[in-house]
């Protein structure tokens, strides 16, 4: 059986995964943040079929460096 994992806001969840710490990321901008993995996967999936470029999922930190050091 697997321990409780606990995050800085206070989140319980089996896994980081489950955590709603999750962003997807494209060329132009952050689409969406404070997603399970599970629902930025299904998001992803979407945005693809829509035409979106360059996703990826990332943390809601990693994301928010992300949109701080992009060139304007």
């Amino acid at each position: 059986m697997s321990e409780a994992v606990e995050t800085r806001k206070g989140e319980t969840a089996k896994s980081e995964l489950d955590l709603q710490q999750w962003s997807v990321v494209s060329f132009d901008k952050c689409e969406a943040s404070g997603l399970t993995y599970e629902a930025a996967a299904r998001l992803m999936t979407e945005k693809e079929a829509a035409g979106v470029y360059g996703l990826c999922i990332v943390t809601d930190d990693a994301a928010a460096n992300v949109a701080r050091n992009r060139p304007r």
